[in-house]
């Protein structure tokens, strides 16, 4: 009986060690292709599902009108191109305002357009004016008055060209003097004139993007005021500052 025992306990310990072997060897054949081997040598496991991902790398370009979109209204970003520069939006509206009008059809101010060439092409008929008679006077106080008769190309004004050589030097160095000072307030007006017109290209093109909706961050309007004592309210002006 004690044998039959022994044998029984040696047939089961034999077995309990087949059984964990089996075990071990069942645990670690799924891991083993976890690593390298030469038919897997990045060591994928294939029971694993396949996951594809997006390629990144992948970038849209962005057009020039996206581009201007999601740029800020900012004036001092340089987001136009001149000659193939970088400026800003005032920048270049200022340096095509060299030719009267350009800035202007760049803010698209069309109706601008009338006024500057008015103002522009006033100026430039002035300007013309006066220097053509301080060349009239100038002529004449240094031509005597036969010379002055027969200076048909010099002055092609027939009753002009009577009154200079009859009158005395004196008359016709006064009228080249004012002749002269006149010149020098046309031409002065003229830049200024010119100027100006650059001047409202680029604050126009720095309020391009400005907003001038009716929803303003500071807003007055009428309203009534209590008293303290009095039941009857004052009429007054609000100021609501709204920060936006």
């Amino acid at each position: 009986m004690k044998n039959y025992l022994l044998s029984a306990l040696g047939g089961g310990r034999g077995a309990g060690w087949a059984l964990g072997l089996l075990l071990l060897l069942a645990g670690v054949h799924p891991a083993r292709a976890q690593f390298p081997t030469a038919t897997n040598p990045q060591g994928i496991n294939p029971a694993a599902p396949v996951v594809v991902r997006p390629d990144t790398a992948t970038v849209r370009k962005v057009s020039k009108k996206e581009k201007r979109a999601q740029a800020a209204a900012d004036s001092a970003k340089r987001t136009e191109r001149l000659f193939g520069l970088h400026v800003t939006r005032p920048q270049k509206a200022g340096l095509l305002a060299l030719v009267p009008g350009a800035g202007q059809i760049y803010n698209h101010k069309y109706w601008k357009l009338p006024i500057v060439y008015g103002m522009v092409g006033g100026l430039g008929y002035w300007v013309s004016y006066q220097a053509r008679y301080y060349g009239y006077y100038k002529y004449a106080y240094y031509h005597t008055a036969t010379e002055i008769q027969n200076a048909s190309t010099q002055i092609p004004d027939v009753t002009l060209r009577g009154q200079l050589a009859a009158a005395p030097s004196t008359t016709i160095y006064n009228s080249l003097v004012f002749s002269r000072r006149y010149l020098d307030l046309s031409i002065l007006l003229s830049a200024l004139g010119y100027s100006l017109q650059i001047l409202d290209a680029v604050v126009d093109a720095h309020l391009y993007d400005f907003d001038v909706s009716d929803n303003l961050s500071l807003n007055m309007q009428p309203a009534l005021l209590p008293i303290p004592g009095q039941l009857v309210p004052a009429t007054g002006l609000a100021l609501t500052l709204r920060v936006k």
